[in-house]
């Protein structure tokens, strides 16, 4: 018996049905790649090629039954039923009824079907082959049931999250999701109550369960089918936010303890301490041996109000007392205290604190690119908030953030360190971090005195060239717009005789004003172009930072993919898995096939095509965007299938979605997105913008792609079945090529 498909892909291309109207040509017939012989006449009627449905159906291995007294015909695989009255449109799929365009038709005494609905109704996939005149239908169904577990008596069972048992999963809400044996009437349960959503035709089921925190809560999936029940049990975790210590005996956390790595500091500088130990105590720390003691405050919880929730905190602020003569003091030991009655229990604290009286402790210069890597990247540190019970970027207890991705030869004065990171202050109390293995110091070198002594404007038919002319590296923030630059210059000296440039053809605007709410010798140097921006670049040639900024580039259409490069990078890999599948198949496996089939498509059309993996190998994240240095490539595309977010109403949210990092790629992902919804049976979701490490790198056109949700059955429908991954492919090529027409667009080029 031939197995059916459990994805369902009908595409009809401007054209497919002109040949119903003609029916005195021979079309063929092929399911699963064996070409199938037809009994009786194959028809045309309003439109629509109308196959005999006992034939058909006896080719797919259905069993079919005709009642002739009520002229009804039934198809059965299994326990999965069609049944088709003759003349009605109304037929009913697996007990849901449906309506059809074209009734089930009688000719001669053969019930006639439309075959295109026929098709959606057993859950294949069906293209039509114009050139060789047949109707190709795939039924792969062994993509999606995996191997039944020897111990399983009932039906098919296998639950893909939540993964393990016992689970950790942090929302109130949690998302059940599994598969069972497709082409089937199986119910399924979780906890007692029906899945929402669930596919007959694929076996895959998703639902939503609500649990408690702070304690474990079963999960209990069972399916119920001709063969009997087969269960599959789990537990779930949703921890509190932090558990309180017992009040005796009198205690301090051996590892909830701020700072956890060493500091170094200057004065002004402010250090956080804090740890967690037995609630309703007086608490004090002190730094060095010889200390003064000083009193904590007890946090009701981590960054609450006052309270006896066992969260003890103090900030320290330098004085000039605490400063050497020159140079900086060795380590010092932080040692807390906690008192109660006659009791004290003390700890020493993991981090040292030294003090400096250098200013700048310290100048660094930023490494070659192809030495950053996963570490090259600008932190800001969000000095109001307080981590306390997972670690931080340079163990002081601050959460921190991703600002950009480090610019090779840039300077900076780092005012001290925190862990293994050095710590930059632009301006005011904001500070940045930056390892200290991105990093070369400048021994020579005690302050830096950068001078702008004067700004070039050039322009050719590819790009903009802005040219600051210094005598020294100064560091700088760049904000983007779709048709704008704002560079953002720290510590920088105005020359008294600088003049602003004449403009070019496509420069609107260049404006140099100080930035005064950001601290002295701070600018603001501002671009305004007449175009759209397809990318920009930055550099250091000597002492000058050169800024590139691309425009679009006209494309004849008829070539349009030829002499262009096109990096297409396939998520995860290897042991990264990414999302879980229904069955065996996962995230990786998807975003590799939807990338080949669309590499394949575009080197058809005469493109160098990099890929950045091309078999299931582990590819780290950070390695991914080196091959945008090596190539000069037109775009960057990033393939990924989605993955609900822990608490996210997972049965709600579905379809396609498009991530972009800078604002000139905008365009970019709602054109992408606007194809892929075109051309897919999928709705689209939303673009995205998203500060992630694959788009962090702005001198191309760059996007991630996510093709639909692994989890959810509509989505999972269409990406797991190698004609779906095929058309997404194909999708995606048509994307890229609007994007490359609408920056052709007369509004978009010189």
């Amino acid at each position: 018996m031939k197995k059916l498909a459990i994805a369902i892909l009908i595409f009809f291309i401007t054209g497919y049905f002109m040949f119903f109207y003609k029916p005195e040509e021979k079309i063929a017939v092929v399911i699963n790649e064996e070409p199938i012989t037809i009994e009786d006449t194959i028809k045309t009627e309003d439109d629509n090629l109308l196959v005999p449905a006992i034939s058909f159906f006896d080719e797919l291995g259905f069993e079919t039954f005709w009642d002739e007294t009520n002229n009804i015909l039934s198809a059965n695989l299994g326990d999965f039923r069609l049944v088709l009255p003759a003349g009605s449109r109304e037929i009913t799929v697996n007990g849901q009824s449906r309506e059809w365009d074209v009734p089930v038709t009688m000719v001669e005494g053969i019930a006639y079907i439309p075959l295109r609905h026929a098709t959606e109704a057993v859950g294949a996939f069906i293209e039509w082959n114009e050139q060789t005149r047949t109707v190709n239908i795939s039924t792969l169904q062994e993509v999606f049931d995996p191997e039944k577990p020897d111990d399983q008596e009932g039906p098919l069972l296998f639950l893909a999250y939540p993964p393990t048992s016992p689970f950790t999963y942090y929302g109130h809400s949690l998302f059940v999701f599994g598969t069972t044996k497709s082409y089937s009437q199986v119910k399924v349960t979780v906890n007692g109550d029906p899945v929402e959503i669930i596919d007959n035709r694929t076996g895959n089921f998703l639902t939503m369960v609500d649990i408690p925190r702070g304690e474990e809560f079963p999960i209990v999936v069972e399916a119920t089918g001709l063969e009997g029940t087969s269960t599959i049990e789990r537990s779930v975790i949703y921890p509190a936010p932090w558990k309180p210590m017992h009040r005796e005996p009198l205690a301090v956390h051996s590892t909830y303890l701020v700072p956890g790595e060493n500091q170094v500091l200057k004065i002004g500088d402010t250090l956080t301490i804090a740890f967690q130990g037995s609630p309703g105590a007086e608490a004090h720390f002190r730094i060095g041996d010889n200390g003064s003691w000083n009193s904590m405050t007890e946090l009701a919880y981590v960054g609450g109000p006052r309270g006896e929730g066992g969260i003890y905190t103090a900030v320290y602020k330098v004085e000039q007392k605490d400063l050497p003569a020159s140079g900086s003091t060795r380590p010092k030991t932080i040692t807390v205290s906690l008192r109660r009655g006659g009791n004290e229990v003390t700890r020493v604290l993991p981090g040292r604190v030294s003090f400096t009286a250098d200013s700048p402790y310290k100048i660094i210069e930023i490494k070659k690119e192809h030495e950053l890597k996963n570490r090259g990247w600008l932190y800001q540190m969000r000095e109001s908030g307080l981590t306390l019970h997972s670690s931080t970027v340079g163990g002081n207890g601050h959460p921190t953030t991703v600002i950009s991705y480090l610019v090779a030869g840039t300077r900076y004065e780092a005012e001290g360190m925190s862990g293994n990171y050095y710590r930059i202050n632009l301006y005011g109390d904001q500070n940045y971090l930056i390892h200290k293995d991105m990093v070369n110091v400048l021994e020579s070198k005690e302050f830096l005195e950068p001078s702008l002594n004067g700004l070039r404007l050039l322009e050719t038919t590819g790009k903009v060239r802005l040219i600051f002319i210094t005598d020294e590296r100064f560091h700088f923030f760049i904000e983007d717009g779709k048709d704008n630059l704002a560079i953002k210059a720290y510590g920088l000296e105005i020359d008294q005789d600088l003049q602003i440039p004449d403009l070019t053809l496509k420069v609107e605007d260049l404006n140099l004003a100080p930035n005064h709410s950001e601290g002295p010798d701070s600018w603001t140097i501002t671009i305004n172009f007449d175009f759209n921006m397809t990318a920009f670049s930055r550099k250091w040639s000597g002492n000058n930072l050169i800024i590139d900024i691309y425009k679009p580039q006209k494309t004849v259409e008829e070539n349009i993919f030829q002499d262009k490069t096109i990096i297409i990078d396939p998520g995860h890999g290897g042991r990264d898995t990414g999302a879980p599948g229904p069955g065996v198949i996962h995230e990786k496996d998807v975003n590799l096939a939807i990338s080949l089939y669309l590499r394949d498509l575009l080197s058809a059309e005469g493109t160098n095509v990099i890929m950045t993996r091309t078999e299931d190998i582990f590819v780290n994240l950070y390695d991914r965007p080196e091959q945008i240095d090596q190539y000069d490539a037109d775009i960057f595309v990033s393939v990924h299938s989605n993955a609900h977010a822990q608490d996210a109403p997972a049965t709600e949210i579905h379809g396609i979605m498009v991530l972009y990092n800078y604002a000139h790629n905008e365009a970019l992902a709602e054109i992408m997105l606007k194809t892929l919804d075109e051309e897919m049976e999928l709705p689209a979701f939303r673009i995205w913008r998203r500060n992630i490490a694959v788009l962090r790198h702005p001198q191309i056109p760059s996007v991630l792609v996510e093709a639909g949700y692994m989890m959810h059955p509509e989505d999972n429908w269409y990406i797991l079945h190698p004609l779906g991954q095929r058309e997404f492919a194909r999708a995606i090529k048509e994307g890229i090529k609007n994007y490359f027409l609408f920056t052709s667009m007369p509004s978009s080029i010189e």
